[in-house]
């Protein structure tokens, strides 16, 4: 697949990327409103039945199991709510939601559950395909990436990712490939919402082990309580008085 970021320079990135989600079917609002659905649903499962029922939020489940399903119910939602536009992918070689009509607009979701705004990819997302015509899935394309924490989505981001974005780990036994400061900047556009107000405080700019601690003193874990702070410590009221520009690390 030939790169619409091919013959660009890195300045010309965002304005492609803003092209590229502005043309694209599935529209940042609808995108925010199933995400937030689906995890809202997917928190209210249970396991088993009867008196052996068990709540998923009472387990400890591992991120990438959350994110798996978290996928799954993503996709559900959008082929209820557009079944002759979208459905869920099928097999290893589609993207997890296929646009029926023109699968170039199909998407890739990738979730994250570290505490941080990165994305991960398993390692083979940083090799290079010496053909392409054998890769399993065609890894260029765009992109849903949703960022959470215990049990609180706090960025949902959508954009392009190609192929060569990702980069593997230099050691040989790292398992994940990530993705430069670049390409988070200008090719993965954040969706706004009150939902971003469950950002855990830390991951504000300028928040270092010490202001971490006064938060924590102060009872003080996410954006939102922040937000709603009554006290008196200047050091928190400084932040917050900041949070309209809300910048993550």
């Amino acid at each position: 697949m030939t790169s619409p970021y091919e013959g660009l320079s890195i300045e010309q990135w965002k304005s492609k990327t803003q092209e590229l989600i502005e043309n694209h079917p599935l529209h940042l609002e609808m995108i925010r409103e199933i995400a937030l659905k689906s995890w809202d649903i997917l928190w209210q499962t249970t396991i088993g039945e009867g008196e052996l029922a068990i709540p998923l939020y009472s387990l400890d489940v591992p991120a990438m199991v959350v994110g798996y399903f978290f996928e799954k119910l993503f996709a559900k939602e959008l082929q209820m709510r557009a079944p002759q536009l979208w459905r869920g992918g099928i097999s290893k070689e589609e993207k997890d939601l296929v646009y029926i009509s023109d699968q170039s607009y199909s998407i890739e979701i990738k979730t994250s559950g570290q505490l941080g705004s990165k994305i991960f990819g398993n390692r083979s997302y940083g090799k290079s395909v010496e053909n392409p015509d054998l890769a399993k899935k065609e890894k260029s394309g765009y992109y849903i990436t949703v960022n959470f924490y215990d049990q609180m989505i706090n960025l949902i981001r959508f954009g392009w990712i190609d192929h060569s974005d990702w980069k593997a780990q230099l050691s040989q036994t790292g398992q994940a490939a990530g993705l430069s400061e670049e390409t988070y900047t200008y090719k993965l556009i954040p969706i706004t919402g009150e939902y971003r107000l469950n950002t855990p405080v830390t991951l504000l700019k300028g928040v270092g082990k010490k202001t971490a601690k006064i938060f924590e003193a102060e009872g003080i874990k996410t954006v939102r309580e922040l937000k709603n702070y009554q006290g008196n410590n200047q050091k928190l009221l400084e932040f917050k008085q900041k949070l309209e520009d809300l910048e993550l690390r």
